[in-house]
């Protein structure tokens, strides 16, 4: 099989195999190094799983009855099901090109491997196969509960059984005589697409469908117990008898109106900035004034509260800049486990306005989950915690995929009309428009406040945002270049309209404090804060010449005079170790011994110009300033000690953990890279097989885990078993879909360390722990993309 379908991948030729590789692009991610091997990727459960989460309603509809009907069925077949015309023969296409399904030559639709053995689009198993495993009482007790005649054997009363639920028309009058809301239950049931129910209704209804075999527990001794699985012939029954129209044609178009595209760029240009200044407004008051931290790590509501009145904005915003600025790594943690300014925000702070967008705006899109849920929610929680959703990425891509799809200036007159749309796209991830309420609420506040969507429509800077040098070009285009000068105001205070640069701001935070950021960034000078810079080593020539070389005239008066008295009281004082002394001019000293606010110190005169301090010298020197003096310290030499700031190197980035299983949209390759991989499996010879692997005594070496896999994980694919197989011998991480003794079936990431017996031994990122995997309980293993780190 395998090879017949390598044949037919090599007749797509190059253009073929491009747009099949666009449709299933899950095969390149796997590492499809020929055409025999990515006939096995596209064999494999975890790449039919992932090809069909982007498959719209009606060709899952169509799966489905192609599902329960089996391979060998006919076009006209689905037809009595479904119902024809335009609509199925579109479906029927979209599941061949993506190699799903294969008409052969007598017509019969032939069905990929994994969609014949596995409960693909919630159809459940045949009823036959599920009451196999039952005793025979609880097979006779369903057999009497349906009105049907006792058989000799379990085998003739499961015959019998499937025999009446075949027939939808039996289905459907058994089903209209529960009682209560028993059918409106088993209804909702059967458009379920997650296959197994653990808790799926009232107890009544339940109990009333368990005895009638519309729903089996997989606990063949409690019968009672979950998880149930609907069997696949009562799907089908009540899906054809559901007063909903089966195979739904896509929704219309949502209305639009036309903006142009100029002042959409112009509103997008003004939400960037905005962005970008209050990211730098965030680390600037981080700097000065760290935000504690709860002891989980996030930020309290409490916090984002106060930091949203100081800075001028919500607490939706807030939460926004801060797991954007933790995100992109602008973030750290100092000694007291508050948030500080990262050694990237240097970097980041002398950058230019244009390529500061371009760090946050290309973090933000990649961001697993959105940081603006507090807008839907009555109670929302800290923010900076691990994000728990894996819908607000790929509802971000289909965002602006869908917007992009219009022409530039389009702009919809009710953003909330897209649900349907979505919905109808991808209904595995959305299920339905309703679920996509405030999800998307949530992501459109964002896009407008990051610039990607302005006036209801996509912007410039929106259809750039998946490609790094695109986005630079477009905002290098549209957001304000950075002011190089400073108007410095004879009142002490400097002013920049506009974004100032990196050179202007680390220059007037050196030696001023920053009072406000908006349109316009002012700063004040005092006698504390250039005295700061002093201690730092600046002298006054050094400050008023950096601040000539970016003020737009020459240095005000009164602001020269004060950087000039303060180098004249600065070093008065000096702070000496012993604990300590404190020395300087007789008269000087006598007044400071004298200072009722240094009582603190217990000062006491032990020569004219020295006092001795009871505290050590950072709190004689803390102290000191406090009173209005600006002491330095010296060292045993005399030296003066110069108190240089925190080096980069000690404030290394904070980062959120986010569960890289959650994410369920990996980076896909570009047209590109498609291109070249197309080309690169036709050029390879049609015998490339998997090497043989030598038999060995001995477990877990090298020549012995291949036939140990393929022995105890029968189940598994040859692709499958090779990527276990590399990475036992690598260590690297997989996601495996795993069946537990109840019969659920969870998502895990793994990294394997050996096999034990049945079972393998791997660290279990869901569970954070070590944990035991049996062999033949693993369904799918698929390769995982992680995001890449900054």
């Amino acid at each position: 099989m395998i090879s017949e379908l390598a044949q037919r991948l090599r007749a797509l030729g190059h253009d073929g195999l491009l747009a099949l590789l666009k449709n299933r692009p899950e095969s390149v991610l796997a590492g499809a190094r020929s055409l025999q091997r990515l006939a096995a990727v596209l064999n494999s459960p975890g790449a039919v799983e992932s090809a069909l989460e982007r498959l719209d309603a009606g060709c899952h509809e169509v799966l489905r009855a192609l599902c329960a009907l089996g391979d060998g069925c006919t076009r006209e077949q689905v037809e009595q099901v479904l119902g024809g015309g335009a609509e199925l023969d579109r479906a029927l296409r979209e599941l061949a090109e993506r190699f799903l399904i294969q008409l052969d030559e007598h017509g019969s639709i032939q069905l990929a491997a994994p969609l014949r053995t596995l409960r693909t689009a919630g159809l459940g198993r045949p009823i036959a196969k599920l009451l196999n495993a039952h005793a025979s009482t609880t097979v006779r007790g369903i057999a009497e509960a349906l009105g049907l005649e006792r058989a000799s054997t379990k085998a003739d009363t499961i015959l019998r059984i499937a025999e009446f639920v075949q027939d939808p028309a039996q289905v459907s009058a058994t089903l209209a005589k529960a009682p209560g809301s028993t059918a409106e239950v088993a209804m909702e049931l059967a458009r379920d697409t997650s296959g197994a129910f653990a808790f799926p209704g009232e107890p009544t209804a339940v109990r009333w469908m368990i005895r009638r075999g519309f729903l089996i527990s997989a606990d063949q001794c409690r019968t009672d117990r979950g998880p149930f699985e609907m069997p696949r012939e009562i799907g089908l029954a009540l899906r054809e008898s559901d007063d909903r129209a089966a195979l739904r044609p896509p929704p219309p178009e949502p209305p639009t109106n036309v903006v142009d595209p100029a002042e959409v760029d112009k509103a997008a240009a003004l939400a960037a900035t905005s962005f970008v200044d209050g990211v730098a407004r965030l680390l600037d008051h981080c700097a000065t004034d760290p935000l504690a931290m709860l002891q989980n790590g996030g930020v309290g509501l409490r916090v984002l509260k106060q930091l949203a009145k100081v800075l001028k904005t919500d607490q939706h915003e807030i939460r926004l800049w801060l797991e954007t600025a933790a995100a992109a790594e602008l973030l750290s943690l100092d000694d007291a486990g508050h948030l500080v300014p990262s050694n990237l925000a240097d970097d980041w702070q002398r950058l230019a306005p244009a390529k500061r967008y371009v760090w946050l705006g290309r973090t933000w899109w990649e961001q697993p989950a959105a940081a603006m849920f507090s807008k839907v929610v009555d109670k929302p929680g800290p923010a900076m915690l691990p994000g728990d959703s894996a819908l607000d990425r790929a509802l971000r891509i289909d965002l602006v995929t869908e917007l992009a799809a219009l022409e530039p200036g389009a702009a919809l007159d009710e953003p909330g009309l897209l649900n349907e749309k979505l919905a109808w796209k991808r209904p595995m991830i959305y299920r339905s428009a309703a679920d996509l309420v405030d999800p998307m609420r949530v992501n459109w506040a964002e896009a407008e406040a990051v610039g990607a969507v302005a006036r209801d429509a996509l912007s410039t800077l929106g259809r750039c945002l998946s490609d790094d040098q695109a986005l630079l070009d477009a905002a290098l285009r549209l957001l304000p270049r950075a002011e190089e000068t400073v108007l410095l105001q004879a009142d002490l205070s400097a002013v920049v309209a506009g974004t100032p640069s990196g050179d202007v701001t680390s220059t007037l935070n050196l030696m001023a404090e920053p009072e406000g950021r908006d349109t316009a960034s002012t700063w004040r000078f005092s006698p504390d804060s250039v005295r700061r810079a002093m201690d730092q080593g600046y002298s006054a020539e050094d400050l008023l010449g950096r601040l000539a070389e970016i003020s737009r005239a020459d240095v005000p008066q009164p602001l020269e005079y004060l950087i000039k008295d303060a180098a004249r009281r600065f070093g008065q004082l000096q702070v000496r170790s012993v604990r300590c002394c404190v020395l300087g001019d007789e008269a000087l000293v006598l007044e400071v011994s004298r200072h009722r606010a240094l009582r603190e110190l217990s000062l006491r005169v032990l020569a004219p110009t020295v006092l001795a301090s009871g505290k050590p010298p950072e709190e004689t020197l803390t102290a000191l300033r406090k009173a209005g003096y600006s002491p330095v310290q010296q060292a045993d030499d005399g030296t003066v000690v110069i108190e240089r700031a925190v080096a980069t190197d000690d404030r290394p980035p904070v980062l959120v953990a986010q569960p890289h299983y959650l994410d369920p949209a990996p980076d896909l390759p570009d047209e590109a890279e498609l291109r070249e991989v197309a080309m690169h499996l036709l050029a390879q010879p049609d015998d490339v097989a998997r090497p043989p692997v030598m038999v060995d005594l001995v477990e877990n070496t090298p020549a012995n885990v291949g036939r140990i896999l393929a022995e105890r994980a029968a189940g598994l694919s040859d692709l499958e078993l090779e990527l276990l197989e590399e990475a036992l011998a690598t260590g690297t991480d997989l996601e495996i879909s795993y069946r537990d003794q109840r019969g659920s079936c969870t998502t895990r990431v793994i990294t394997p360390h050996f096999i034990a017996g049945e079972y393998l031994e791997s660290y279990c990122h869901l569970r954070d722990d070590d944990r035991q995997f049996r062999l033949d309980r693993i369904r799918a293993v698929s390769p995982l993309k992680r995001r890449p780190t900054r």
